[in-house]
C-alpha cells in the first residue's frame, strides 16, 4: 500500500503485538467511561435520597431502593459482638472502622452501625479500645450496602472466637451466624455530627467520574499512539531508482 513516497507494508510480529494491545486499550478506555457513568448515576442517586428527610427506619422497607437514605433509629449496642473492618486509611494512616451492632427497639433484628475510622497500632494483635454507651442511643444516618466498604482479598475466615473480631471486609450472612444476630441487610453510616462515633469522612464513591473520564481519554490516546507507531514502523520511503528498476 503506498502513500505518497512512502510505502506501508506491515511486518509480522508488529501486525500481532497490535492486534493484540489495541483492543486492550480500547476496552480499557470504554471500562473507564463505563465506570464515570457508574459514578454519576451513584451521585445522582445520592444526592436524590439526601434531598429528603430523615425517615424513622422501621417505616422502610429492605427490599426497596433505599441506598443513601437517610434514617433514624433507637436502641441499644451490642458491644460484646462489636467488628472491626480492617486497611481503613485516614490521612495517610491504617486503621479501622469500628461497627457495632445496634438492637433496634421494639424489635429482634440488629443493623451494624458504622461509628467511623479509628487509629490502629502498630502491633497488629494490639486492638483500640472503644467506649461504647449501655444506655439507649437515638441515632441518625444514612444507609449503605455493605459491599460498598473494605477490600475483599482471598477467602476470609470466621473460625477466630474471640470479640471484638478484625474482619477484611463484611458479608452480612456470614456475620449473622457468627454474632447470632438477625442483621438488617444495609450498614448505618452514622452522622458526622452524631455523638457515638469517631472519624467520620463518608466518601460516596472513591474517585470523581471526572478522574475516570479522564483514565479513558489516557487510554484511548495511548490506542492512538500504539495505531501511529504501527504505521510508522511497517513504512518506508520509496527508492525511486530501485523502485524504476523494477
Amino acid at each position: 500500500m503506498q502513500f505518497g513516497n512512502r510505502e506501508f507494508r506491515p511486518r509480522l510480529w508488529p501486525t500481532v503485538a497490535t492486534l493484540i494491545l489495541l483492543p486492550v486499550l480500547l476496552w480499557l478506555g470504554f471500562w473507564q467511561l463505563d465506570r464515570a457513568q457508574e459514578k454519576r448515576e451513584i451521585e445522582q442517586r445520592y444526592t436524590e435520597q439526601q434531598s429528603r428527610p430523615a425517615v424513622g427506619l422501621n417505616r422502610l422497607d429492605p427490599a426497596d431502593k433505599i441506598e443513601y437514605r437517610r434514617v433514624t433509629v433507637r436502641g441499644h449496642f451490642a458491644d460484646e459482638r462489636q467488628i472491626l473492618l480492617d486497611n481503613q486509611i485516614h490521612q495517610g494512616q491504617a486503621g479501622y472502622h469500628i461497627l457495632t451492632p445496634l438492637q433496634i427497639e421494639d424489635s429482634h433484628r440488629y443493623i451494624l452501625v458504622n461509628r467511623g475510622w479509628v487509629n490502629g497500632s502498630m502491633q497488629r494483635s494490639k486492638l483500640p479500645e472503644v467506649n461504647t454507651p449501655d444506655d439507649a442511643v437515638a441515632l441518625t444516618g444514612r444507609l449503605k450496602m455493605p459491599a460498598g466498604i473494605g477490600i475483599k482479598l482471598g477467602d476470609q475466615s470466621y473460625t477466630d472466637t474471640d470479640w471484638p473480631r478484625v474482619v477484611q471486609w463484611l458479608d452480612i450472612q456470614e456475620l449473622e451466624k457468627e454474632t447470632g444476630y438477625e442483621l438488617y441487610p444495609y450498614i448505618l453510616q452514622l452522622d458526622e455530627d452524631q455523638p457515638h462515633g469517631f472519624v467520620r469522612e463518608w466518601k460516596i464513591v472513591s474517585s470523581s467520574p471526572e478522574q475516570s473520564t479522564s483514565y479513558a481519554v489516557q487510554w484511548f490516546t495511548l490506542a492512538l499512539v500504539l495505531v501511529l507507531i504501527f504505521i510508522f514502523v511497517n513504512s518506508r520511503k520509496i527508492d525511486h531508482a530501485e523502485h524504476e528498476r523494477k
